[in-house]
């Protein structure tokens, strides 16, 4: 059966229900900030864990879900009075002392070049070779400590070890 928009009727919420979920959001959003910059601390400091409690269910669980969705290894466990989530990533297999290319898969000129990220002048921009071993001799490899202290895009693309 087919729904045409006129059909869909707008969901009615009073104004006290919307500033629960703006501020829930507000609360998510801060609490998020907190816990990967607690993450990015332990990593500098060499720890490959770290603690959160959380009084909240739904927050707690929110936290779990976008974590898990960064493939951290994670532990959720009810204590007496709170939650205690762990998040490990002692698993990581990004060794510092090695280098790495960062290719963007699926991503090709219309020459069929190949594009990679890379850090040029201290800064990460996209650069483009026809085959690895290129973009290799070009001195486009990082390292682990660039990966880990790069922009959200380039921690997102996998990186092959050279």
């Amino acid at each position: 059966m087919l729904t045409y928009e006129k059909d869909i009727k707008p969901i009615k919420i009073t104004a006290r229900e919307a500033y629960k979920q703006s501020v829930e959001t507000e609360e998510y959003l801060n609490t998020l900030r907190d816990v990967y910059s607690d993450i990015q601390g332990n990593i500098k400091d060499g720890y490959t864990n770290a603690h959160f409690f959380y009084d909240s269910m739904s927050l707690v669980n929110r936290v779990y879900r976008e974590l898990l969705a960064q493939d951290y290894n994670l532990t959720l466990e009810k204590e007496k009075t709170c939650y205690h989530l762990t998040a490990d990533w002692s698993d990581v297999d990004l060794d510092p002392n090695k280098k790495y290319i960062l290719p963007l898969d699926d991503a090709t000129s219309w020459e069929g070049e190949l594009y990679y990220a890379t850090i040029v002048n201290d800064h990460w921009a996209i650069a483009k070779a026809f085959t690895d071993t290129q973009i290799i001799e070009g001195g486009c490899t990082v390292t682990a400590k660039d990966i880990e202290d790069a922009p959200e895009w380039v921690k997102a693309i996998e990186p092959v070890e050279v």
